[in-house]
């Protein structure tokens, strides 16, 4: 899971080593004022890459879970986000 930047824009990306025909992919950050929901969605020339299709809100150091899907099997994967150091906000 990183954020990247694209000729769009930042985006979350998650990288996976198997490609699942049904996976989705969805990242639930913990903000202030709310959950901010991204939905990662396969990368056309990529199979093994699915990228959220607007950035992730600023900052970009966060509390976050990963909830992944697929044959109706759902895991919740807690992670932590952090700016390179230099980089903050």
């Amino acid at each position: 899971m990183e954020i990247v930047g694209t000729a769009a824009g930042e985006r979350m990306r998650l990288t996976v080593d198997r490609h699942a025909d049904d996976l989705t992919a969805t990242v639930i950050i913990e903000r202030p004022n709310g959950p901010e929901t991204l939905r990662l969605e396969p990368v056309a020339d990529n199979h093994h890459r699915l990228e959220s299709k607007v950035a992730p809100a600023e900052p970009h150091e966060f509390q976050a879970r990963l909830v992944l899907a697929a044959k109706d099997r759902e895991q919740v994967l807690p992670f932590k986000m952090a700016e390179p150091e230099g980089h903050h906000h």
